[in-house]
Parts: structure tokens; C-alpha cells; sequence
């Protein structure tokens, strides 16, 4: 099994600059999968990053969503217009979110926060809530639940807490640990990806143990990129801040 990580140039929610690390998965059958695919506005960067894997979009055998949040879905479409065939895939918890079968954990939190936001804040927000409206929404081919094997040495895990549907991926062979936003590597340390926003912080403490119990040793994360070195002192540190 191999694993390709991607560099997306991209901007956080309030215009800063930042960079994506969704990684390709291949495996010895010959399919291979992106996991995440950022916005509408980053699919020129996923086309000239796989690219330069020798990959074009119908290369792709499918799209795994980790979780149902706009940095990681709604540039869905952009795919699907491209090659229709993709498989869809996600969490067994959020497929009918990520379908819109239901409404999307986020945009309900984003409403709910209106109540009590500064009014300051409210333009903002709202602008917010357009953009989670506007997220174009496809049937889920296919869903995974906790401690499958989606293919060869790959295991599902289920990381809830950022949404409660969230999946990270094990790869037993290499020790290798896809986190998307269960973690983020701030400053050369993990952290728990917007705890202000995460929806069950308590649950995000939770998944990182489960983590730490996996042993990785090399974490992936969307936000941040790499860690290779110390990577279970480094869970043992983030613990200690709950």
C-alpha cells in the first residue's frame, strides 16, 4: 500500500494562508483513493498535485470523506463533474449528512451560535452559513465503520469528537496514522483541530487515546502535515492538556 501526500495551498475561514495535506492511498489492486477534497476554489491544486503523482481525477477510484466539514467536502463536486464514475464514500454515522439526507452537524452548530455571537461577529457568521447552504451534496456509494479493513492493510477507525461521524486510517504495515482533523500539528506539537468548534471535546480526547493505543509511528494530519518523530510523547503531551 502506498501513501501519497498532497500540498494544497488554500486559506483558513478568516483569510489567512495555510496549506492542506490530503493524502492518496493506493493499493495492490491497482485502485487508489483520495481521501478529502478540500474546496471549489482548491481543485486546480488536488489536479496539479496528482499530477505530479502521474494521476489525472479518472485515475481515481473514489473520494473518501473523513468527515462532513466544507474544507473537506464541498469541492466534491468538482470532482464528480469531472469524472462521474468516483466512488463517494464516508462514515456509515454521516453518509446521510454528507448525502443531504440530513443537515450537516456544522451548519446546525454555525445557526445555533447566532444566539449568543457578538453582533460584530454576525455578518460574518451568516456569510458562513451561505457557504455551508450552498455545499453541493451526492449519494454515498459506499460507508465504513470502526476497525474495518477497507483494503490490504488499511483499518477504519472511528475518531468522533470534531463531528461525530469523523474517520481517521491506520495503515498496520507501515505504522502510519491518516488523522484528518482528529489531530493537528501546531508549532511542532498535536492539538485537538478547533477545539472551540470541535463538537464533543470530550470525545476528541477520547479518539486521541484510542490513537495513542494504535502506536503510530507517523502521523498525517489535514492540518499541519507531518510528524515522524516522538509521536507518542507527543500524543502523552497533548493528553495531558485535557
Amino acid at each position: 500500500m502506498n501513501i501519497d501526500i498532497l500540498h494544497i495551498n488554500a486559506q483558513t475561514t478568516d483569510g489567512k494562508p495555510t496549506v492542506f495535506t490530503p493524502v492518496v492511498v493506493g493499493f495492490a489492486d491497482g485502485t487508489s483513493y483520495l481521501i478529502d477534497c478540500g474546496f471549489t476554489y482548491t481543485y486546480q491544486e488536488f489536479k496539479k498535485q496528482l499530477s505530479h503523482l502521474g494521476l489525472m481525477v479518472a485515475d481515481l477510484t473514489g473520494i473518501i470523506i473523513s468527515h462532513d466539514d466544507i474544507d473537506h467536502v464541498e469541492g466534491l463536486h468538482c470532482f464528480l463533474e469531472e469524472y462521474a464514475s468516483l466512488k463517494v464514500i464516508s462514515s456509515a454515522i454521516e453518509a446521510d449528512s454528507v448525502s443531504g439526507k440530513i443537515t450537516a452537524e456544522r451548519l446546525i452548530q454555525v445557526r445555533e451560535s447566532l444566539a449568543y455571537m457578538p453582533e460584530e461577529m454576525k455578518e460574518w457568521v451568516n456569510s458562513f452559513i451561505v457557504k455551508l447552504e450552498a455545499i453541493k451534496r451526492f449519494d454515498v456509494t459506499q460507508t465504513l465503520i470502526d476497525n474495518q479493513i477497507f483494503k490490504d492493510t488499511l483499518k477504519v477507525i472511528e475518531t468522533p469528537g470534531h463531528t461525530k461521524g469523523h474517520l481517521s486510517f491506520y495503515d498496520t504495515e507501515s505504522r502510519t496514522l491518516i488523522a484528518s482533523d482528529a489531530l493537528v500539528i501546531e508549532e511542532g506539537k498535536f492539538n485537538i483541530a478547533n477545539p472551540q468548534f470541535t463538537l464533543d471535546l470530550k470525545a476528541a480526547y477520547e479518539s486521541v487515546r484510542k490513537i495513542k493505543d494504535l502506536k503510530p509511528l507517523r502521523v498525517i494530519c489535514y492540518h499541519g502535515g507531518v510528524m515522524e518523530t516522538n509521536v507518542d510523547e507527543a500524543l502523552e503531551q497533548l493528553l495531558q492538556q485535557e
